[in-house]
């Protein structure tokens, strides 16, 4: 997760997930030619499984069905045409997606996010 200059924002977006990747990723191109690829995570609450769709920019191995990981990322409302409606979905856009196995990588992003809140809340 990159650096965030919290002096210059009154808001933030963080979000930490961890689950099972349900769903294969489906890879995409973009008129800009970036690529963005799409797959879904389940994490297990209290009152169930939630479902949670996540986006990364580029293709990705790592998002494997049945895989456990760690997306470290934000949280966006996307708008787009959809027939001759506007539709819209709110996913987690991922800035990271580690295998939960790799425990160091996992501690380095979450604590880069951590950082990052405390540094936003002044604690």
């Amino acid at each position: 997760m990159s650096a965030i200059a919290v002096d210059e924002i009154d808001n933030i977006n963080i979000v930490v997930l961890v689950g099972e990747v349900t769903s294969p990723p489906v890879s995409r191109e973009l008129p800009s030619g970036a690529v963005v690829s799409t797959f879904d995570i389940a994490t297990v609450t209290s009152s169930g499984r939630v479902s949670v769709p996540v986006s990364l920019e580029g293709e990705t191995e790592i998002a494997v069905v049945g895989a456990e990981v760690c997306v470290v990322g934000l949280v966006r409302r996307r708008f787009f045409r959809s027939g001759a409606s506007v539709a819209s979905r709110t996913e987690v856009v991922a800035q990271s997606v580690i295998p939960v196995r790799r425990r160091a990588q996992v501690r380095k992003a979450v604590g880069a996010a951590t950082e990052n809140l405390l540094a936003f809340l002044d604690v």
